[in-house]
């Protein structure tokens, strides 16, 4: 080998050295995926919670962080997320959280597939790019390229919602004569009822306590109900701390909690029973009670107990329809 091919060896080795030493000197933006959970469950979707960090350690800020990631469960792609997560600010860590919603009817397809898996595996995988400053890159580098895999089991959950068993209570007559200052109130009282609870009254007419001169009377009627929760897929049901608003034909009925939940596999009963002021009835409440069919919108929100992950998640429900009784 003759000295200029020695010379160029000799140069390219020492290069190579003086840009490991500097490699190592140089700083680099460090990323770090914190946490992945589930936020929230509803009746349509899960949300899922990621969790990230960029540090930024440089003393100039950080125009941009883009994440670039594959969403997969059970191996199977579901969904691809490419963002920009927004800039850094110089010498500083930032928290990049991000919510990610998986619909039912996209997550169908995998219920089927595993019909019998309470929970299934769920994988992110994928890049964050950060930019390097430019008096800070090395051999025309604009940028780094860290990749990162998070793995955690979501429940197979497809939640629905029924009444069931739902009956208004008749007072007894002295209860009524209690509640009334004179007995031509607890007449027109009992008479009301009887129209409204009994089935004596016209199915075509409507009429409200208001009318029938009973805005005053103090008189609570009880009413017992179950909401019916059932999980269409495989994960088993445990709900805990529900509360619920209910509408009946588009006013305002009951809100509260049910005296109890008594859960069973991928079935909750909530149980309630509770009284509403019958000074409170409308026309048009007094129709929906007594033809004994209703639309109803249901709101509310409880958790969703997960023992095997040691987890409880919030789960909020809102659903529209029609029930008989």
């Amino acid at each position: 080998m003759n000295c200029k091919w020695l010379s160029l060896l000799f140069l390219i080795q020492l290069q190579c050295s003086v840009l490991g030493v500097l490699q190592d000197k140089i700083p680099t933006p460090e990323f770090d995926f914190k946490s992945l959970s589930i936020k929230e469950i509803s009746f349509t979707d899960i949300t899922l919670k990621l969790e990230t960090s960029v540090t930024n350690p440089y003393p100039v800020a950080l125009a941009s962080s883009l994440l670039d990631m594959d969403l997969k469960v059970e191996g199977l792609n579901l969904s691809h997320i490419k963002t920009d997560l927004g800039a850094i600010e110089a010498k500083k860590t930032k928290t990049l959280p991000l919510d990610v919603k998986f619909k039912y009817t996209d997550l169908l397809n995998l219920y089927q597939k595993f019909p019998d898996k309470q929970f299934l595996e769920l994988s992110c995988e994928g890049d964050m790019k950060v930019p390097i400053p430019k008096e800070w890159q090395l051999l025309g580098k604009d940028s780094i390229t860290i990749p990162f895999t998070k793995k955690r089991e979501i429940p197979a959950v497809m939640p629905n919602v029924e009444i069931k068993n739902f009956n208004i209570l008749m007072p007894s007559k002295e209860d009524i004569l209690s509640s009334s200052n004179s007995t031509t109130v607890a007449t027109q009282a009992l008479n009301f009822l009887d129209g409204l609870l009994g089935g004596k009254g016209k199915k075509t007419g409507t009429t409200s306590a208001t009318q029938a001169g009973l805005a005053g009377l103090n008189l609570p009627l009880k009413t017992e109900f179950d909401f019916e929760f059932t999980n269409q897929a495989a994960a088993n049901l445990l709900l805990s701390g529900l509360g619920y608003d209910l509408k009946l034909a588009g006013e305002n009925f009951l809100s509260g909690s049910p005296k109890e939940i008594i859960n069973s596999g991928k079935t909750s009963t909530a149980r309630v029973s509770t009284t509403f002021p019958l000074a409170s009835i409308s026309s048009s409440l007094y129709k929906t009670i007594q033809t004994r069919t209703a639309t109803f919108d249901l709101k509310g929100n409880s958790q969703v107990e997960l023992k095997e992950l040691q987890e409880k998640i919030p789960f909020l429900y809102e659903k529209k329809g029609n029930f008989r009784w």
